[in-house]
């Protein structure tokens, strides 16, 4: 069984790569008329955390650091995009949003949830 902590990050990533996907296919299906490029960054990152945390294995353990770093620096991307484009509110919201992928990578690397991955038990 997957530990609860490590279920709740895995929905929380779940849901960011299901906000991601509804975005990619608006723009696909021309009902919107956004850039492909932010929403598919962060669908393919999202869904590579979703995937990896809830597996247990050492890899995934890696695979999920990776892709929180990354969205970590695309959450700081876009609040540096809002403060160019004269929006300091969204842009504090979305800074503060980064201090959730700080906590995920903290959580993970602690020595007891390293030992989960590393035996790979349930």
């Amino acid at each position: 069984m997957v530990p609860w902590p490590i279920a709740l990050l895995t929905l929380f990533y779940g849901l960011i790569a299901a906000l991601s996907a509804v975005m990619v296919w608006k723009v696909v299906a021309g009902m919107s008329e956004r850039p492909l490029g932010w929403p598919l960054a962060w669908l393919v990152m999202s869904a590579g955390a979703m995937v990896g945390l809830p597996l247990l294995k050492p890899w995934a353990r890696h695979l999920a650091i990776g892709t929180s770093l990354l969205l970590l620096g695309l959450t700081l991307a876009v609040a540096g995009a809002l403060i160019v484009s004269g929006r300091p509110l969204g842009a504090l919201l979305a800074a503060c949003g980064a201090a959730v992928h700080v906590v995920v990578i903290r959580y993970v690397t602690q020595p007891r949830v390293k030992a989960w991955f590393a035996s790979g038990t349930r």
